[in-house]
């Protein structure tokens, strides 16, 4: 055999030794949901949904290897979460506190198969990372923003506040802008962080899931739901964790001075009492009103001057009338004394 045909061989050789070779690559988490519970021992127990599987039916199995033999892995059906009153049922895997010990023992790896009802893989290996699961305390938590401390939210031009009005030169003018009033407990002492939206990805991010549970979470399954509440509450965190914390005068928080209409802030609050520290969250959009009103109306009323009234002006109405009456006596007697002469 000449060294050509020696080096194809071992090429060759080379190859097949890789094909036969399983490669496994397992995706953390990947399509599935994890909620951290616990037993009435305080034992961790884990909940965990499937991504378009929390309504149908399956079965499920879990392995410290990541490349079992099939006949190794033991399935077991899905099971019905408690479900509350109006509120859809949700089919889960469940991982009892037992399991959870012996498989994580010194640390070792939990990788998890499901299959349909027509015994197709849904999920194959999936690594499980229990670190990144949510309590149901956290998903609490996330639903109850901007809830927590009682706020009015003011957006509209029917409802701003108005911050400036001064007469200019006859002319009345008038700002008025977007608010966030605090209406709860006025004893009580509030801080707050303005963040600008447009200023962090983060912030974005937020903002963006802020607004598709504000229009979609009510119709989100549970996977969904879990997925969306993990986003939220990790930003949340990293959002509080690097607050800088100014205090809350007069129970308002306007929009910053330099804002425009359109803007969209972040509003990171803070209220303490005796009772000791709440934190919540509202999002603002800025509205900003300038109005130049009409002139003030100036009434100017125009009176005709009269000339006074003094005695040396009747006198001579006196004078007058005596001159005429005397004309008049005058011309009747030379009237009579014609008519004698005429007889």
């Amino acid at each position: 055999m000449n060294r050509t045909s020696t080096k194809l061989c071992s090429i060759l050789a080379i190859i097949l030794f890789i094909v036969l070779i399983p490669i496994a690559v397992h995706a953390s988490n990947e399509n599935v949901s994890i909620i951290e519970t616990q037993n009435e021992e305080n034992k961790q127990e884990y909940i965990i949904y499937i991504n378009g599987y929390t309504e149908k039916n399956f079965k499920y199995a879990f392995s410290n290897d990541a490349n079992p033999e099939i006949m190794d892995l033991i399935y077991i059906n899905s099971i019905t979460t408690n479900v509350e009153e109006g509120k859809k049922e949700n089919q889960v895997a469940f991982l009892d506190a037992n399991s959870y010990e012996n498989l994580s023992k010194d640390n070792k790896t939990i990788y998890m198969w499901a299959k349909d009802e027509s015994e197709n893989l849904i999920l194959e290996g999936i690594q499980l990372d229990f670190q990144k699961s949510l309590t149901k305390e956290n998903i609490d938590s996330v639903e109850t923003m901007t809830k927590r401390i009682k706020t009015n939210i003011s957006e509209t031009q029917d409802s701003t506040k108005i911050i400036k009005q001064e007469n200019v030169d006859g002319v009345e003018e008038t700002v008025s802008v977007g608010f966030v009033e605090i209406t709860d407990n006025n004893k009580a002492t509030y801080f707050n962080d303005i963040l600008k939206v447009s200023n962090s990805e983060d912030y974005s991010k937020l903002m963006q899931i802020a607004e598709k549970m504000q229009n979609e979470y009510d119709s989100m399954d549970m996977y969904e739901k879990t997925q969306t509440c993990s986003e939220f509450y990790n930003l949340y965190n990293s959002l509080l964790e690097n607050a800088n914390w100014k205090e809350v005068e007069n129970m308002i928080i306007y929009q910053p001075e330099d804002s425009v209409a359109g803007d969209k802030y972040i509003i990171l609050l803070k209220k303490v009492d005796r009772d000791g520290e709440i934190v919540d969250i509202q999002f603002l959009t800025c509205f900003d009103d300038y109005k130049p009103n009409t002139a003030i109306e100036k009434k100017i009323t125009q009176e005709t001057a009269k000339l006074p009234i003094t005695y040396d002006s009747m006198l001579l109405i006196v004078i007058f009338a005596v001159i005429v009456i005397a004309l008049i006596v005058i011309y009747v007697r030379i009237k009579k004394l014609n008519k004698k002469d005429e007889q």
